[in-house]
């Protein structure tokens, strides 16, 4: 809103819309009669409008059928005598941070919690705030008439100009009203206007409050209310069952893997096999280092033809020296030794060469970390996983534990594939717990892959990782939210 909007050029010289006469200007014996007719057909009309923001266009636009003015504001008052702008005749759209606006607001602030907020009177501007005063020129009509639209309860004063010298004062002058109407014009105003306009915006005054005065009352009572059905409807949801569930890292991995071990102390020489690839029964997996074991077989092979020459010199001599026969015996003892130690040669010889016991995937890391790395008996190697046998293993931290019962449903985000998760049962839930590969004391938690997507499909890759959510007991939310809460802080007072 601008200065513009204040500097409205005047109306009055135009005839008043409708044909309706003016009070202010003779016209003959009818206009009394005439005015009456469209006082009544005014209030008529404002009774009719259906919602505020009508109400308050007619009450601006439509007055200047009855009492010619330059410019009508309407303004709301609120219980401290706050005014706010509301509508303008001839104006659109309102822009409330207007220079005009705020300085009306002011004004009007002043004139409502004044001690003739309640009639409908001649706005005197030595009566009014030096700031508002200082502006009068620049946005102030010469005359302003200031209508009070009130509660039916309100007590009317009369109209100042009309106001008897003993008449008694209103009893209830401190309660502002609930609107006004701020009437501008160059030319003053007379006591026939006055009084029409008191009768006109009681009218006005009943009608507003019956679109914003009950419906005020009907938000103040939902504004009571709403904190405390706000309150109930957090006490109800936090009471919906939920299921109480837990989140964990989890590896899609074989069902009954088959661990290969090194079968004997020595040197992985090679590898006959790629990370994750097939193999079938009896193809070989990997190889040790077999020079030192190949000396010590033909080592053992040349003992124990040395020893079974010996045997048979010594035997061939007994029949004639019966000294050599005593030692027949030890040396027939020294061919089983060395015998022996040949077929432990020839066993671990064997056995450089690890081959498959059954078809499946060879999982380990990598050729390289195990090219020239020294083994021992019994550590493994890699692992034989039956791709068609999958199952999730799941590492569930101590601190996010539940009630782990078999038959749980689980549910398996993988990274890969996070928006379509894997259904599957729990079936184990160990008893003991210990720190999982990222070094959180966790227990382990095995669960079987249900039937479709997983199974029925392709089934996922093994050595796939993602997130599994293990649902338990169905608990309130208020519990499921805070449970964490409430262990901390059952942890720190030693509950």
């Amino acid at each position: 809103m601008s200065a513009a909007m204040a500097q409205t050029p005047p109306q009055q010289t135009a005839p008043p819309q409708g044909g309706g006469p003016q009070v202010g200007a003779p016209q003959g014996g009818a206009q009394p009669v005439n005015g009456l007719l469209m006082l009544l057909e005014l209030q008529r009309q404002a009774w009719r409008q259906a919602t505020a923001p009508e109400l308050r266009y007619h009450i601006v636009n439509q007055t200047r059928r009855l009492i010619a003015y330059r410019q009508a504001a309407f303004l709301t008052v609120g219980e401290r005598g706050r005014a706010t702008l509301e509508a303008v005749s001839n104006i659109a759209v309102l822009e409330p941070n207007a220079p005009f606006a705020q300085w009306l607001e002011e004004a009007v602030r002043a004139v409502a919690t004044g001690e003739h907020a309640n009639s409908v009177h001649v706005v005197d501007p030595a009566t009014l705030p030096a700031s508002v005063r200082s502006a009068w020129g620049e946005w102030g009509p010469a005359q302003v008439l200031w209508c009070p639209l009130r509660k039916p309860e309100t007590p009317r004063e009369p109209p100042r100009e009309t106001v008897p010298a003993a008449a008694p004062e209103s009893r209830d002058k401190t309660v502002p009203p609930l609107a006004g109407l701020w009437l501008g014009r160059d030319e003053p105003w007379t006591d026939g206007e006055i009084l029409l306009l008191s009768h006109l915006t009681e009218g006005y005054g009943h009608a507003w409050w019956a679109l914003s005065g009950k419906r005020a009352k009907r938000h103040g009572l939902r504004r009571a209310l709403l904190p405390l059905l706000m309150l109930l409807a957090v006490a109800g949801a936090l009471a919906i069952p939920v299921p109480m569930s837990t989140l964990a890292p989890a590896e899609i991995q074989t069902r009954n893997p088959v661990i290969v071990a090194a079968p004997l102390d020595g040197v992985i020489e090679r590898f006959h096999v790629q990370p994750n690839q097939a193999v079938a029964a009896g193809q070989p997996l990997f190889s040790f280092e077999s020079t030192v074991l190949r000396s010590r077989f033909e080592v053992a092979r040349k003992g124990l033809t040395q020893a079974e020459a010996e045997l048979l010199t010594a035997s061939q001599a007994a029949f004639a020296d019966p000294q050599t026969k005593a030692r027949v015996a030890q040396l027939r003892a020294q061919v089983e030794l060395r015998r022996a130690e040949m077929a432990l040669a020839r066993d671990l010889l064997d056995r450089v060469t690890v081959k498959a016991e059954r078809a499946g995937i060879a999982v380990f890391t990598d050729v390289n970390d195990w090219l020239g790395k020294p083994v021992s008996v019994g550590e493994r190697v890699l692992t034989l996983a039956d791709p068609q046998a999958p199952e999730i293993d799941i590492m569930v931290p101590v601190g996010d534990a539940l009630v782990l019962e078999p038959g749980s449903p689980v549910e398996l985000f993988l990274n890969v594939d996070p928006l379509h998760p894997l259904q599957a049962r729990l079936t184990h839930a160990s008893y003991e717990a210990g720190l999982s590969a990222a070094g959180v004391l966790s227990y382990r938690v095995k669960a079987a892959l249900e039937s479709g997507r997983s199974l029925g499909e392709t089934p996922p890759r093994i050595g796939l990782r993602g997130t599994a959510k293990i649902l338990g007991d169905r608990v309130p939310l208020a519990l499921y939210l805070f449970r964490r809460p409430l262990a901390l802080l059952r942890q720190s007072l030693g509950i």
